[in-house]
């Protein structure tokens, strides 16, 4: 492909990956890393997830969560010249890796509401509530049948007053409709598909998406099978038919990308961040290069712009 793309990606599990096999952002084996992304992208802002798995409670979901920080913030400090911390007053114009920052399980706060506002100050700007199972916030979909605690209620009002975005990803039916009623503010899906034509209780019903047009918030579309077709393969088409359907409803503004790298199994067509080269010039054919642009990098964009306010300054605890 001779012209470079523009990719806001809204979910990659790299830096914990790289925390257990001991691999570098700049060059490795996984599914993503500096050197290729910045090969693929023009413009790049990726989004990179801290992930506390359900095991991990209190002080230990905190620690979890510093182990990645601390290696996260040694990759900025040992690549400056590829990769910086995103601000939402700074959108990438040149070669450079944009880095947003987002925690994937709310058991890092450990209980304590005041840690959300320590995230914030250490730049996080988003979190998904909860994983599969249970944590303090509520429950996944491996969870019980019940929506978001009292303090996960209070939680999500907390994050709003921060300005960090509340991330509906793995959230069971009950509690994708706790937030929904009790959200003041746009909120995302960084990495679910359409459940009418792939069954999965991670993926969004037809009426959860149009909640999220609505409200003017984000889906991000996870590139593992499991979540496009049930399987372990997909040709590309089945995962554009996805988009094609989130499109269908009304989502031309509110439709992004959210690969999972590094956290599931890739397709073939897209088995690391350089496969975003082939998805790109699939969806050309099928919606056109306005549609296309939109979303890989201009509806997240647009949407982080509008939704996303910081005040003062991120302070650095290491």
């Amino acid at each position: 492909m001779n012209e470079k793309i523009a990719v806001f990606d809204l979910h990659c599990d790299t830096v914990l990956a790289c925390l257990k096999q001991g691999a570098e952002l700049k060059r490795n084996h996984l599914q993503l890393d500096l050197e290729r992304g910045l090969e693929t992208a023009e413009r790049w802002i990726q989004t990179l997830a801290f992930f506390i798995d359900d095991c991990y409670r209190g002080e230990d979901a905190w620690n979890h969560f510093f182990d990645q920080y601390r290696l996260m913030r040694r990759f900025l400090e040992e690549n400056s010249e590829a990769i910086r911390l995103w601000s939402p007053t700074s959108f990438p114009t040149d070669p450079c890796c944009q880095a947003m920052l987002s925690v994937e399980g709310g058991a890092v706060l450990g209980g304590k509401l005041e840690r959300i506002g320590e995230l914030y100050r250490l730049g996080v700007a988003m979190m998904t509530l909860v994983w599969n199972g249970e944590n303090e916030l509520g429950s996944g979909i491996d969870g019980c049948g019940e929506g978001l605690t009292a303090f996960g209620k209070n939680a999500v009002r907390e994050m709003e007053q921060n300005g960090m975005v509340v991330d509906v990803s793995h959230l069971n039916d009950a509690g994708f409709y706790d937030v929904e009623r009790l959200a003041k503010k746009p909120f995302a899906a960084t990495h679910s598909n359409a459940r009418s034509l792939c069954a999965h209780p991670r993926n969004l019903t037809d009426e959860q998406i149009r909640c999220i047009i609505d409200r003017r918030g984000l889906i991000g579309l996870n590139f593992y099978p499991l979540f496009v077709n049930g399987g372990q393969e997909y040709a590309i088409d089945e995962l554009i038919r996805h988009a094609e359907h989130i499109l269908s409803l009304g989502g031309e503004r509110i439709l992004a990308l959210g690969s999972d790298f590094d956290g599931a199994d890739m397709p073939a067509a897209i088995p690391d961040i350089k496969g975003l080269e082939n998805l790109y010039q699939s969806m050309i054919k099928y919606f056109g290069t306005e549609i296309t642009k939109d979303v890989f990098f201009g509806n997240a964009a647009e949407f982080f712009r509008r939704v996303t306010r910081r005040k003062g300054k991120k302070e650095n605890v290491l």
